[in-house]
């Protein structure tokens, strides 16, 4: 008896995964943007330093 030859198993993720995902990003980016800009006006740079670098965090994250 032979071993059958098997065929290469190539995992696709969903298109539907990846567009929720893009989706996430893109408003998880405006919200962002929209937190350092209130926190700006509102005259706490700390506040908006710390939205800034949070947000680059889970950004390079999600890129790894």
């Amino acid at each position: 008896m032979l071993p059958q030859a098997a065929e290469p198993h190539r995992a696709h993720a969903s298109s539907s995964v990846n567009w929720a995902l893009v989706i996430l990003m893109v408003m998880l980016l405006i919200a962002a943007i929209a937190g350092v800009v209130v926190a700006l006006y509102s005259g706490m740079p700390t506040v908006a330093l710390v939205i800034a670098l949070v947000t680059g965090a889970v950004f390079a994250g999600v890129a790894c």
